[in-house]
Protein backbone atom coordinates (compact mmCIF):
# COMPACT_ATOMS: atom_id res chain seq x y z
CA UNK A 1 0.00 0.00 0.00
CA UNK A 2 3.07 2.55 0.80
CA UNK A 3 4.02 2.47 -2.96
CA UNK A 4 0.50 3.82 -3.90
CA UNK A 5 0.70 6.67 -1.12
CA UNK A 6 4.53 7.71 -2.06
CA UNK A 7 3.12 7.50 -5.58
CA UNK A 8 0.22 9.99 -5.13
CA UNK A 9 2.51 12.29 -3.31
CA UNK A 10 5.34 12.11 -5.87
CA UNK A 11 2.83 13.28 -8.72
CA UNK A 12 1.26 15.64 -6.41
CA UNK A 13 4.67 17.31 -5.78
CA UNK A 14 5.51 16.61 -9.91
CA UNK A 15 8.34 14.35 -9.16
CA UNK A 16 6.59 11.73 -11.53
CA UNK A 17 3.33 11.57 -14.02
CA UNK A 18 0.98 9.69 -13.44
CA UNK A 19 1.60 7.53 -17.13
CA UNK A 20 4.81 7.18 -14.81
CA UNK A 21 2.89 6.12 -11.51
CA UNK A 22 1.10 3.63 -13.25
CA UNK A 23 4.23 2.09 -15.29
CA UNK A 24 6.03 1.78 -12.51
CA UNK A 25 3.20 -0.24 -10.42
CA UNK A 26 2.78 -2.40 -13.35
CA UNK A 27 6.55 -3.06 -13.74
CA UNK A 28 6.43 -3.59 -9.66
CA UNK A 29 3.62 -6.28 -9.40
CA UNK A 30 5.36 -8.20 -12.03
CA UNK A 31 9.08 -7.32 -10.40
CA UNK A 32 11.12 -9.22 -7.50
CA UNK A 33 13.47 -7.07 -5.12
CA UNK A 34 17.25 -7.53 -5.84
CA UNK A 35 19.14 -8.42 -2.67
CA UNK A 36 21.55 -5.45 -3.56
CA UNK A 37 18.73 -3.06 -3.41
CA UNK A 38 17.38 -4.32 0.07
CA UNK A 39 20.56 -4.64 1.63
CA UNK A 40 21.68 -0.63 0.64
CA UNK A 41 18.29 0.03 1.62
CA UNK A 42 19.16 -1.45 5.21
CA UNK A 43 22.41 -0.14 5.11
CA UNK A 44 24.31 -3.51 5.22
CA UNK A 45 25.83 -2.52 2.30
CA UNK A 46 27.31 0.77 0.21
CA UNK A 47 25.76 0.94 -3.46
CA UNK A 48 29.59 0.98 -4.55
CA UNK A 49 29.76 -2.92 -2.81
CA UNK A 50 26.34 -3.87 -4.41
CA UNK A 51 27.75 -2.51 -7.54
CA UNK A 52 30.84 -4.68 -7.45
CA UNK A 53 28.68 -7.72 -6.48
CA UNK A 54 26.54 -7.01 -9.70
CA UNK A 55 29.77 -6.68 -12.19
CA UNK A 56 31.16 -10.00 -10.39
CA UNK A 57 27.63 -11.68 -11.46
CA UNK A 58 28.58 -11.52 -15.04
CA UNK A 59 31.66 -13.72 -14.62
CA UNK A 60 30.73 -15.63 -11.96
CA UNK A 61 27.71 -18.40 -11.39
CA UNK A 62 26.57 -17.66 -8.18
CA UNK A 63 23.54 -16.15 -6.18
CA UNK A 64 24.39 -12.30 -5.14
CA UNK A 65 24.18 -13.36 -1.36
CA UNK A 66 27.06 -16.19 -1.88
CA UNK A 67 29.26 -13.42 -3.60
CA UNK A 68 28.33 -10.95 -0.70
CA UNK A 69 29.52 -13.38 1.48
CA UNK A 70 32.54 -14.25 0.03
CA UNK A 71 33.50 -10.83 0.09
CA UNK A 72 33.02 -10.15 3.93
CA UNK A 73 30.24 -7.28 2.44
CA UNK A 74 27.74 -9.52 4.36
CA UNK A 75 26.91 -12.54 6.95
CA UNK A 76 25.07 -15.90 5.96
CA UNK A 77 22.71 -14.29 8.82
CA UNK A 78 22.28 -11.19 7.00
CA UNK A 79 21.57 -12.79 3.55
CA UNK A 80 19.03 -14.96 5.12
CA UNK A 81 17.15 -11.74 6.41
CA UNK A 82 17.11 -10.17 3.44
CA UNK A 83 15.77 -13.21 1.40
CA UNK A 84 12.84 -12.57 3.88
CA UNK A 85 12.17 -9.09 2.55
CA UNK A 86 12.57 -9.35 -1.23
CA UNK A 87 8.97 -8.80 -1.73
CA UNK A 88 8.75 -6.06 0.40
CA UNK A 89 6.61 -3.06 -1.50
CA UNK A 90 8.52 -0.33 -0.07
CA UNK A 91 12.21 -1.54 -1.96
CA UNK A 92 10.47 -2.83 -5.11
CA UNK A 93 8.87 0.56 -5.53
CA UNK A 94 12.56 2.58 -5.07
CA UNK A 95 14.01 -0.37 -7.22
CA UNK A 96 11.44 0.07 -10.19
CA UNK A 97 11.77 3.80 -9.95
CA UNK A 98 15.48 3.71 -9.97
CA UNK A 99 15.24 1.03 -13.11
CA UNK A 100 13.21 3.17 -14.92
CA UNK A 101 15.85 6.03 -13.98
CA UNK A 102 12.97 8.47 -13.07
CA UNK A 103 14.54 9.29 -9.73
CA UNK A 104 18.24 8.10 -8.43
CA UNK A 105 19.12 6.77 -5.13
CA UNK A 106 19.96 10.12 -3.56
CA UNK A 107 16.76 12.00 -5.13
CA UNK A 108 14.54 9.18 -3.92
CA UNK A 109 15.71 9.61 -0.27
CA UNK A 110 15.11 13.67 -0.47
CA UNK A 111 11.67 12.60 -1.59
CA UNK A 112 10.75 10.56 1.42
CA UNK A 113 12.33 13.31 3.92
CA UNK A 114 10.21 15.86 2.15
CA UNK A 115 7.18 13.41 2.34
CA UNK A 116 8.09 13.13 6.09
CA UNK A 117 8.39 16.66 6.98
CA UNK A 118 4.88 17.53 5.04
CA UNK A 119 3.09 14.83 6.78
CA UNK A 120 4.95 14.68 10.23
CA UNK A 121 5.58 11.16 9.92
CA UNK A 122 8.24 10.15 12.25
CA UNK A 123 11.16 7.43 11.42
CA UNK A 124 9.37 5.24 13.51
CA UNK A 125 6.53 5.66 11.78
CA UNK A 126 8.15 5.55 8.32
CA UNK A 127 9.72 2.25 8.91
CA UNK A 128 5.71 1.09 10.29
CA UNK A 129 4.21 1.84 6.98
CA UNK A 130 7.40 0.65 4.72
CA UNK A 131 6.05 -3.30 6.07
CA UNK A 132 2.45 -2.33 5.59
CA UNK A 133 1.58 -1.81 9.43
CA UNK A 134 -1.96 -0.71 8.40
CA UNK A 135 -2.39 1.26 11.81
CA UNK A 136 0.70 3.71 11.11
CA UNK A 137 -0.43 4.13 7.37
CA UNK A 138 -4.27 5.00 9.00
CA UNK A 139 -2.76 7.49 10.94
CA UNK A 140 -0.81 9.56 8.71
CA UNK A 141 -3.82 9.90 6.18
CA UNK A 142 -5.98 10.70 9.46
CA UNK A 143 -3.39 13.77 10.00
CA UNK A 144 -4.94 16.51 11.04
CA UNK A 145 -8.34 14.89 11.33
CA UNK A 146 -10.73 13.47 14.00
CA UNK A 147 -8.50 10.66 15.42
CA UNK A 148 -11.74 9.28 17.04
CA UNK A 149 -12.19 6.97 14.73
CA UNK A 150 -8.48 5.81 13.86
CA UNK A 151 -9.23 2.17 15.63
CA UNK A 152 -12.28 1.42 13.53
CA UNK A 153 -10.66 2.56 10.29
CA UNK A 154 -7.62 0.38 10.90
CA UNK A 155 -9.97 -2.43 11.11
CA UNK A 156 -12.19 -1.74 8.12
CA UNK A 157 -9.03 -0.81 6.55
CA UNK A 158 -7.34 -3.95 7.03
CA UNK A 159 -10.40 -6.22 6.70
CA UNK A 160 -10.36 -4.93 3.03
CA UNK A 161 -6.52 -5.95 2.09
CA UNK A 162 -7.45 -9.50 3.59
CA UNK A 163 -10.76 -9.88 2.18
CA UNK A 164 -11.56 -7.57 -0.53
CA UNK A 165 -8.29 -6.71 -2.53
CA UNK A 166 -4.57 -6.92 -0.94
CA UNK A 167 -3.84 -4.04 -3.29
CA UNK A 168 -5.97 -1.14 -2.41
CA UNK A 169 -4.73 2.61 -2.22
CA UNK A 170 -5.83 4.80 0.73
CA UNK A 171 -6.04 8.38 0.03
CA UNK A 172 -5.58 11.54 2.62
CA UNK A 173 -9.10 12.09 4.97
CA UNK A 174 -11.18 14.81 4.64
CA UNK A 175 -13.76 16.41 6.40
CA UNK A 176 -16.86 18.08 5.63
CA UNK A 177 -19.53 19.70 7.67
CA UNK A 178 -23.11 19.00 6.56
CA UNK A 179 -23.03 21.35 4.18
CA UNK A 180 -22.39 18.88 1.11
CA UNK A 181 -24.77 15.52 0.54
CA UNK A 182 -23.18 12.27 1.25
CA UNK A 183 -23.10 9.78 -1.58
CA UNK A 184 -25.79 7.22 -1.89
CA UNK A 185 -24.18 4.05 -0.16
CA UNK A 186 -23.95 1.49 2.73
CA UNK A 187 -24.26 2.65 5.71
CA UNK A 188 -24.58 1.08 9.43
CA UNK A 189 -26.11 2.87 12.64
CA UNK A 190 -23.14 2.55 15.81
CA UNK A 191 -24.62 3.00 19.02
CA UNK A 192 -23.07 3.19 22.64
CA UNK A 193 -19.98 5.02 23.63
CA UNK A 194 -20.27 7.50 20.99
CA UNK A 195 -23.27 7.28 18.48
CA UNK A 196 -22.18 7.58 14.63
CA UNK A 197 -22.79 6.43 11.41
CA UNK A 198 -20.05 4.75 9.65
CA UNK A 199 -20.10 2.87 5.88
CA UNK A 200 -19.35 2.83 2.79
CA UNK A 201 -19.96 5.97 0.30
CA UNK A 202 -20.35 5.15 -3.64
CA UNK A 203 -18.55 7.66 -5.20
CA UNK A 204 -17.31 6.03 -8.34
CA UNK A 205 -18.47 2.14 -8.49
CA UNK A 206 -16.42 1.04 -5.42
CA UNK A 207 -19.30 -1.57 -4.26
CA UNK A 208 -18.92 -3.20 -7.09
CA UNK A 209 -15.34 -3.97 -6.25
CA UNK A 210 -15.94 -4.96 -2.65
CA UNK A 211 -18.69 -7.26 -3.62
CA UNK A 212 -16.50 -8.35 -6.07
CA UNK A 213 -13.66 -9.41 -3.79
CA UNK A 214 -15.30 -9.90 -0.73
CA UNK A 215 -18.14 -12.52 -2.56
CA UNK A 216 -15.36 -14.01 -5.02
CA UNK A 217 -17.18 -17.40 -6.83
CA UNK A 218 -20.34 -16.04 -5.25
CA UNK A 219 -20.47 -13.17 -7.24
CA UNK A 220 -23.31 -12.18 -9.10
CA UNK A 221 -23.75 -8.55 -11.59
CA UNK A 222 -26.95 -7.39 -9.94
CA UNK A 223 -27.63 -4.49 -7.79
CA UNK A 224 -29.10 -6.16 -5.01
CA UNK A 225 -26.75 -9.00 -4.58
CA UNK A 226 -23.85 -6.15 -4.47
CA UNK A 227 -25.71 -4.26 -1.61
CA UNK A 228 -25.99 -7.28 -0.08
CA UNK A 229 -22.48 -8.49 -0.43
CA UNK A 230 -21.24 -4.80 0.50
CA UNK A 231 -23.38 -4.59 3.26
CA UNK A 232 -22.29 -7.68 4.85
CA UNK A 233 -18.73 -6.71 4.14
CA UNK A 234 -19.70 -3.36 6.45
CA UNK A 235 -21.38 -5.71 9.16
CA UNK A 236 -17.95 -7.90 9.85
CA UNK A 237 -15.84 -4.81 10.33
CA UNK A 238 -18.34 -3.29 12.34
CA UNK A 239 -18.71 -6.27 14.63
CA UNK A 240 -15.11 -6.87 14.47
CA UNK A 241 -14.89 -3.33 15.80
CA UNK A 242 -17.21 -4.02 18.51
CA UNK A 243 -15.67 -7.22 19.50
CA UNK A 244 -12.37 -5.37 19.94
CA UNK A 245 -13.87 -2.26 21.73
CA UNK A 246 -15.55 -4.72 24.16
CA UNK A 247 -11.87 -5.79 25.56
CA UNK A 248 -11.09 -2.33 26.29
CA UNK A 249 -14.03 -1.82 28.03
CA UNK A 250 -16.01 0.10 25.31
CA UNK A 251 -19.49 -0.28 24.45
CA UNK A 252 -21.00 -0.67 21.34
CA UNK A 253 -24.04 -2.14 19.38
CA UNK A 254 -24.86 -1.25 15.43
CA UNK A 255 -28.32 -1.63 14.32
CA UNK A 256 -28.88 -3.50 10.70
CA UNK A 257 -27.03 -2.35 7.58
CA UNK A 258 -28.85 -0.42 5.24
CA UNK A 259 -28.32 0.82 1.58
CA UNK A 260 -29.25 5.22 2.08
CA UNK A 261 -29.64 7.05 -0.89
CA UNK A 262 -28.23 11.21 -0.35
CA UNK A 263 -31.59 12.31 0.89
CA UNK A 264 -31.92 9.89 3.09
CA UNK A 265 -28.28 10.46 4.39
CA UNK A 266 -28.92 14.18 5.11
CA UNK A 267 -31.59 13.37 7.25
CA UNK A 268 -30.43 11.43 9.65
CA UNK A 269 -26.35 11.46 9.36
CA UNK A 270 -24.56 14.03 12.18
CA UNK A 271 -22.90 17.62 10.57
CA UNK A 272 -19.69 16.47 11.08
CA UNK A 273 -18.22 14.00 8.62
CA UNK A 274 -15.02 12.14 7.79
CA UNK A 275 -13.77 11.04 4.59
CA UNK A 276 -11.30 8.24 3.97
CA UNK A 277 -10.82 7.77 0.30
CA UNK A 278 -10.02 4.21 -0.83
CA UNK A 279 -9.63 2.77 -4.36
CA UNK A 280 -9.22 -0.76 -5.71
CA UNK A 281 -9.37 -1.50 -8.97
CA UNK A 282 -9.18 2.54 -10.42
CA UNK A 283 -13.03 2.63 -8.49
CA UNK A 284 -13.20 4.58 -5.71
CA UNK A 285 -15.34 4.13 -2.23
CA UNK A 286 -15.42 6.73 0.87
CA UNK A 287 -14.80 4.87 3.98
CA UNK A 288 -17.23 7.67 6.19
CA UNK A 289 -18.05 8.63 9.71
CA UNK A 290 -20.43 10.86 10.32
CA UNK A 291 -21.01 12.29 14.33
Amino acid sequence: MIEHILGNYFVRKNLLSQDQLDHILKRQSEAKVRLGTIAVSEGMMTEEEAETVNMLQQSIDKHFGDIAVDLGYLTNVQVKALLSEQQNSFILFMQTIGDEKLMDASGFKRAIKQYQKDYGVTTARLEAMKSDDISAIVMTCLLGHSIHFERHASIGVRLMTRLVDKDICIGDAYTTDGSEKLCAGMYQHIIGTRSYFTGFSNCDGGLREIAKGFARDQYEEDEMFINDAAGEFLNCINGLFITTASREGENFDAEPQCYADADELSSVTGRRTLHIPIYCKKSGVEFIFSE
